[in-house]
C-alpha cells in the first residue's frame, strides 16, 4: 500500500472537524479553570490545614463533607456541556450517513429515481454529491440500455419462430427482465417487485 502524501484532502470537512476539536479543547479548559479554581477557593477558605495540626484524615473528611456539593455540581455540569456538544457534531455525522445507507439500499434495490439532499452544516456532502452523479449516470445508462433492449426485443419478433434464434430470443428476453428491475421513473414499478407482488396475490 502507497502512503498518502496529501493530509488536506477534504478541506471542507477536515476544517470543521478541526474546529470541533478546537471548541472540545477550549471547553475542556475553561471546565479544569473551573474546577481548579473551585478546589483553590476550598482550601484557601477551609480551616482543614495541616498547619493548624490536623490529620490527613480529618482534613480529608472535611473536603468530602464541604466540597462534594459543589463537586457534584461542576461534575454534572461538565457532562451536560460534553454530551451536548457530543450530540450536536456526532449528529452532523451520523445523520448523513444513516441517511447515505439508506439512499444505498433503496439504490440496492433497484430505485435509482431520487436525489440525496444534505442540510447545509452537515458532514459526507461530498460523498452525497458522487452518490448523486452516480445515481443520474446510471439512469442515463440503464435508459439507453433499455431502449436497445426494446429494440433487439421487437427485431427478435420479427423473426418469429425461428428455432435458430430461440436462445437468442431467450437471452434477450433475460436482458430486458434484468434491465426492467431497475426504476428510473418515479412512477415506475420494478419488474422483481411487481412479480413478488403477483406471486403473494396467487
Amino acid at each position: 500500500m502507497s502512503q498518502r502524501k496529501n493530509y488536506f484532502i477534504a478541506k471542507g470537512m477536515q476544517s470543521k472537524f478541526a474546529g470541533t476539536v478546537l471548541l472540545l479543547v477550549f471547553l475542556i479548559t475553561v471546565i479544569t479553570a473551573c474546577n481548579i479554581y473551585v478546589l483553590a477557593s476550598f482550601f484557601m477558605n477551609t480551616k482543614a490545614t495541616i498547619s493548624e495540626g490536623q490529620t490527613a484524615e480529618t482534613m480529608m473528611k472535611l473536603f468530602i463533607v464541604d466540597l462534594w456539593p459543589r463537586l457534584l455540581l461542576l461534575i454534572l455540569v461538565n457532562v451536560i456541556i460534553i454530551f451536548i456538544v457530543s450530540i450536536m457534531y456526532s449528529h452532523q455525522i451520523a445523520g448523513p450517513a444513516y441517511k447515505l445507507e439508506k439512499s444505498i439500499n433503496r439504490i440496492a434495490g433497484g430505485d435509482l429515481t431520487f436525489e440525496i439532499h444534505l442540510r447545509k452544516n452537515d458532514n459526507l456532502k461530498e460523498v452525497a454529491v458522487a452518490i448523486n452523479k452516480m445515481l443520474a449516470k446510471f439512469r442515463e445508462t440503464i435508459a439507453s440500455a433499455k431502449v436497445l433492449s426494446d429494440d433487439i426485443a421487437e427485431k427478435m419478433q420479427i423473426l418469429g419462430t425461428d428455432e435458430k434464434f430461440a436462445a437468442l430470443s431467450r437471452s434477450a428476453e433475460s436482458l430486458r427482465e434484468k434491465i426492467s428491475m431497475f426504476k428510473i421513473i418515479k412512477d415506475e414499478t420494478p419488474v422483481e417487485k411487481s412479480s413478488t407482488t403477483q406471486e403473494e396475490s396467487d
